[in-house]
């Protein structure tokens, strides 16, 4: 069954899939970690490419609220290198 899974993994990885996945999972995680700082009606993660995560706020009041919890969340969530805020 390992041979099986490493084909899988090889193939999704030339199709692009695999960043796909963990883009995903980056966004889920992110999610649900900001929304422990901040109401999750006031954000949206946009996405994830290539370690930079993109958020969507309300406002300039909940941009500067996530900005104080930059360290936090990229800390939690590994792959993060940076940050993105627009509203």
């Amino acid at each position: 069954m390992g041979d099986f899974d490493d084909i899988l993994k090889k193939k999704f990885n030339q199709m692009g899939i695999g960043r796909q996945v963990e883009a995903v999972g980056v966004v889920e995680q992110a999610t649900k970690e900001i929304a422990k700082y901040i109401p999750q009606e006031d954000f949206e993660v946009v996405s994830f490419n290539r370690g930079t995560l993109k958020i969507k706020v309300a406002n300039s009041v909940v941009a500067n609220e996530i900005q104080l919890y930059l360290n936090k969340i990229k800390k939690e969530i590994s792959g993060i290198k940076s940050i993105r805020i627009a509203n």
